[in-house]
């Protein structure tokens, strides 16, 4: 009796092991399935964002999850497909949110890849590769072998985690600001930093369809005869009219024009760095021949909408590329060609880069100069977000070119490259000056290199500005935009809708600028 119970007993024991150990290979790939939904999905954008230097957009992306309950019902392969072009969409929406790009603006600069350093192309295979991973692991998560009732799970789980991060943004949000976050706002003109209170949640494909919708009403709006595009403040308009240049006068009187651009050159919050920058400007050399004037004029987006800002006053932005040249007779390069200035541009990149080498024809400018040109011209290279030629170098060939004497003047934009960023840490700049403590700046730090850059190109401006200048000079430096620090705390440090301006403006009496 005893025996026959012992049996009874190992056959029930044998026969539980079995169910107990499918029980637990379900739960496993429970968990397995909603943590790779939910947390190692994201493992691309994260390395992504950690070596370009993204915004905080969040830290989850919840269209993952949304895809891992779609997942569940369809093939494998799809499902890795599908993964595979959200993370793209996914660092699209990073690259775009933090560089003030638009969609198309990210097409223009497609070709820029053998430009990078080793160190950003490494890091770029390194992102594609983790991409590629992750849709394979989407591909081998089988669901077919998943129960029923474990898929229905794991939709719970993928929608309440949704929720979670959702509910915990708000409140977060509510606590700091006092209102409820507009997760998928619309982005302004001017396309700035979210709020430092959403850190959790990200949604690219409903913002870049955001983003779209909104530039597709305004490519609607400036195509009805009655509407044109908005006109802007901009730092040339306030030096031209100082300077009298639209008035009736003769070549020999015109004076030179130089636009410098300063690729991220924002407005701080940290008055003293403000100064301490500009200080090049403030010399008694500079003083005794120039009048100075400073302020600020606002940005509306990336470095090509300040393109659109100083040269044709408007707020055009990356619709400047497709326009016709009778959309853009009238400005600057037309305008100054029509009375008999040589109109030169200059930048240290490839001419590929946002299509320059074929809107800066088609704006009117005579001369276009690029980083092939200048390594002709056996100007040096520095490596930064790309390789291209040094800002110090091209302004000593600035001031070469308007120290020769010639009939006509000259018109120069200049749109610099060092300080693009991510930037290089150290900078580079040889003797740089120190970052000190007193304006809030920690050598071996992105800021410092930031703040290192900016002052290189202010420095060789104004030594240029001294030279032996064959005629009057007007020197216009502004910023492009603020610069586009993914740390939440240094992006919120800098001005959200003015960038700074210098403008050097010939004395009388001093006016040739001669020695």
């Amino acid at each position: 009796m005893g025996l026959k119970n012992g049996e009874e007993q190992s056959s029930m024991v044998s026969s539980f092991l079995p169910h107990q150990g499918a029980a637990e290979s379900q739960r496993l790939r429970l968990l397995i399935y909603v943590l790779f939904y939910t947390v190692f999905a994201n493992i691309p954008y994260w390395t992504a964002s950690r070596e370009f230097g993204f915004m905080q957009l969040g830290w989850f992306c919840v269209e993952y999850a949304l895809l891992g309950l779609l997942a569940l019902f369809i093939a494998p392969v799809w499902a890795a497909c599908l993964l595979f072009l959200l993370t793209a969409v996914d660092i699209l929406c990073g690259i775009c949110r933090s560089y003030y790009l638009t969609i198309e603006g990210c097409f223009y600069g497609r070709n820029l890849f053998h430009s990078m350093p080793d160190s950003r192309l490494y890091a770029t295979l390194a992102v594609l590769l983790l991409a590629l991973l992750t849709a394979g692991g989407a591909a081998i998560l089988q669901t077919d072998e998943m129960t029923v009732r474990t898929r229905a799970r794991a939709g719970v789980c993928l929608v309440a985690f949704c929720c979670l991060i959702a509910v915990a943004e708000i409140v977060t949000a509510v606590r700091t600001t006092g209102h409820i976050p507009k997760l998928i706002a619309a982005p302004d003109k001017i396309d700035t930093s979210r709020s430092a209170t959403a850190r959790l949640a990200r949604i690219p494909i409903l913002r870049l369809l955001r983003i779209e919708y909104t530039e597709a009403k305004i490519r609607a709006t400036e195509k009805t005869p009655t509407d044109t595009v908005s006109p802007v403040l901009n730092a040339t308009d306030l030096a031209l009219s100082s300077a009298g240049i639209g008035s009736a006068k003769p070549r020999e009187e015109l004076p030179n024009l130089v636009i410098v651009l300063v690729e991220s050159w924002g407005l701080s919050s940290n008055q003293a760095m403000n100064v301490a920058l500009t200080h090049p400007y403030f010399t008694p050399a500079i003083l005794a021949r120039y009048t100075v004037q400073q302020g600020s004029v606002p940005f509306y987006g990336g470095t090509i909408a300040g393109e659109a800002r100083e040269l044709c006053g408007n707020s055009m932005g990356y619709r400047l590329l497709n326009s016709t040249a009778d959309k853009l007779k009238g400005c600057l390069p037309d305008r100054l060609g029509m009375l008999g200035y040589e109109t030169v541009a200059l930048h240290g990149m490839d001419g590929n880069m946002f299509d320059r080498s074929n809107w800066w024809r088609t704006i009117g400018f005579q001369q276009r100069w690029f980083h092939d040109q200048f390594k002709q011209q056996a100007l040096p290279d520095c490596a930064g977000a790309f390789i291209g030629t040094c800002d110090a170098a091209i302004a000593g060939w600035i001031g070469q070119r308007i120290e020769r004497p010639d009939a006509n003047p000259e018109f120069i934009h200049w749109m610099t490259l060092g300080s693009h960023l991510p930037l290089p840490v150290p900078s580079g700049v040889p003797s740089a000056d120190e970052c000190l403590a007193s304006l809030s700046l920690r050598p071996g730090s992105a800021l410092c290199s930031w703040y290192q850059l900016i002052d290189n190109v202010h420095s060789s401006v104004s030594q240029v500005a001294l030279g032996k200048l064959a005629r009057p000079t007007i020197f216009v430096v502004v910023g492009d935009h603020a610069p586009p620090f993914g740390d939440d705390a240094m992006r919120r440090s800098f001005s959200r809708s003015v960038v700074p301006y210098i403008l050097l403006l010939p004395r009388e009496g001093n006016a040739s600028g001669l020695k």
